[in-house]
Formats: C-alpha cells, structure tokens, sequence
C-alpha cells in the first residue's frame, strides 16, 4: 500500500501575517503547535522564564520603606509574592506611574531554572522617595504579637505596563520596629503575547494559546497562515 511522507518542520511567527501551511496539489492533514511554554507559572519556571527577587528589610514604628520596580520594553508579569512581618501589621501598596527617586545598586532577578540566566530588563531597586501615582493594588499583613508573626502568599497575576515606573510601599501600623520579608516571582517573556492566530490579524480567529495543538483537515489549494503579537515558536506536521 502507497504512503505519503509526513513532513513536520519549525517555524517563527511574529507581528507580520505568515503563511505557515502552504498550497498543495493533494488533499492535507495538519497538526499545529505552539511551541512555548503555557501560561502557568510551573511551565513558565520550569522552562526558564521566570524569576524571583527578595528582600529583608526592617521599618519603624509607624515607618514607610519604599522600592522601585522599572520594567522594561516587554513589561512585566507578577504571578506571585509573599509578604512577612514579624511584629506589626503592615500595609502594601502597588503604585503604577510614580515618580520615584532610587538609590544604592540594584536588587539581583534570579531565574528558578538555574540552568538559565539571571538577566533580566525590570530594574528592581531601593527608593527614597516617591510621589504622585496611582495605587493599583494593595495588601494587609497581620502581624501577632504573641506569635511568631504573620503573613501572606497570594498567586494574583498583575500585568505591568512597559517601560513604566511602579513603587512598592510598605507602611509599619503599629508602634514598634517589625521586620519584613518580601519575594516576588515574575515573567517578562509573554504576559499574555505567547499565542498565535490562525487567520490575518491578532484578536481574529483561532487562538493557539502556548502549548496547545490543533489538528486540521485541508482540502487540494488551501493555505493557512497566522500572526502573532510577538516572535513565537511553532511546529507544524502535515501529510498530503
């Protein structure tokens, strides 16, 4: 019995429509994947795209620690962050386009995969002062006295603008020094811009979100093409 080859080959699909199916003279079937990682923080830390930064700082009674968060031209992802406060109950704040005025050097990103660089575009740095702005999010901590503390994990996703000035404001309310434990993980790669679109245009036809695959039948003549908000990696299978 005749058999047809099955070809399969990688392609990039970025802002400009791509043909990734081309004409045949023969009817075709067609399986399609989106080659990056699916938008949940375990295949993001698994595959290298995510990080963490952490800070253990003290504020004073009733005292105010400010940190600045600069991302960059791909904006930024917070899939999680954990807050701790060993005394005092504290109050956080997410302040989106602030003026912020920095100092010392700046907090090092690690990678969870550490096989994978720690370079990343957000800057992440000490601030002295910050004024103006709009609050975006905000957070209470309980701390017991009596206890060893209190704290809060949350798994809230914000997605940063890019290129823009963000603040972290922590607020002592109580009357004695507490100290404070801070992470937080991130994503810079996709937020949200790892899928494809079988069809012309962004936002219009098929969404092949990271990870997915679609199995497709297609007639003698027919081509398929996508598009993509930015440089994704796709595998396309296909037998006439």
């Amino acid at each position: 019995m005749a058999s047809e080859a099955i070809n399969s080959y990688g392609m990039t699909v970025g802002t400009a429509t791509t043909t990734i199916v081309g004409m045949s003279a023969d009817a075709q079937y067609v399986i399609i994947q989106n080659q990056e990682p699916s938008s949940d923080t375990l295949d993001y830390a698994r595959d290298g795209h995510q990080y963490f930064v952490f800070q253990t700082f003290t504020i004073s009674a009733l005292g105010t620690v400010n940190f600045a968060v600069a991302t960059g031209a791909g904006g930024l992802q917070v899939d999680y962050f954990e807050t701790t406060s060993t005394v005092e109950n504290v109050s956080t704040y997410l302040i989106e386009g602030a003026t912020v005025v920095t100092t010392g050097a700046a907090i090092p990103a690690y990678n969870l995969n550490r096989n994978v660089s720690d370079t990343v575009s957000a800057v992440f740095k000490a601030a002295t002062s910050v004024t103006g702005g709009t609050v975006v999010a905000q957070e209470f901590i309980t701390a017991d006295k009596k206890a060893a503390g209190g704290g809060k994990t949350s798994g809230q996703i914000y997605t940063l603008k890019p290129s823009n000035d963000y603040a972290l404001r922590f607020v002592n309310e109580g009357n004695q020094e507490t100290k404070i434990f801070y992470q937080l993980g991130f994503v810079e790669d996709f937020n949200g811009n790892n899928d494809v679109w079988l069809g012309g245009s962004v936002g219009s036809g098929l969404r092949l979100r990271g990870g997915q695959t679609v199995h497709l039948p297609m007639i003698q003549g027919q081509t398929l093409s996508a598009v993509a908000s930015q440089n994704v990696q796709i595998a396309v299978l296909r037998q006439d």
